[in-house]
């Protein structure tokens, strides 16, 4: 219930960071997530089993580092379409949202089967690092428009 719980309040305070911290570009916000999702995964991972109030911690921070993100990249998908567009880019991210949570579990299983929770906890965090690669390119196309609207100005 505490994954749930930081994801609604990473949620919004992924939205409400992101336009009054970063002027409505959601790249800057989604690399922090990025970044606290690391940190979270690595504090699930090295926590004692037995510490149960840390690891309640854990995984509100995971859920608001996850869901944070999540959220930003279908509403960033929305602004960067047409606008008569909405339902169809926000269909079609749903598609593959849904298809990734469907099939993720049964590779995440063979992982742990063949390596353990140490093997998972390993490509989690090697996930994490790859989602901050990936979104480089979209965080350099938001400052460079923003370098471009100053200039223009």
């Amino acid at each position: 219930m505490l994954f749930e719980v930081g994801g609604l309040l990473g949620a919004l305070f992924a939205g409400w960071g992101s336009d009054l911290l970063f002027s409505g570009q959601r790249a800057p916000m989604i690399l922090l997530f990025t970044l606290g999702l690391m940190v979270s995964v690595a504090a699930l991972w090295l926590a004692p089993v037995h510490h149960y109030a840390l690891l309640a911690v854990c995984f509100f921070t995971v859920g608001f580092f996850v869901f944070g993100p999540q959220m930003l990249i279908g509403l960033a998908a929305v602004e960067c379409g047409h606008k008569a567009a909405a339902g169809s880019i926000t269909g079609f991210l749903g598609l593959f949202a849904y298809l990734g949570a469907a099939l993720a579990g049964w590779p995440l299983s063979l992982v742990i089967e063949r390596y353990g929770w140490s093997g998972m906890f390993s490509l989690l965090s090697v996930a994490a690092v790859l989602m901050g690669l990936l979104l480089m390119p979209l965080l350099m196309a938001g400052i460079t428009t923003t370098h471009s609207r100053r200039i223009k100005q």
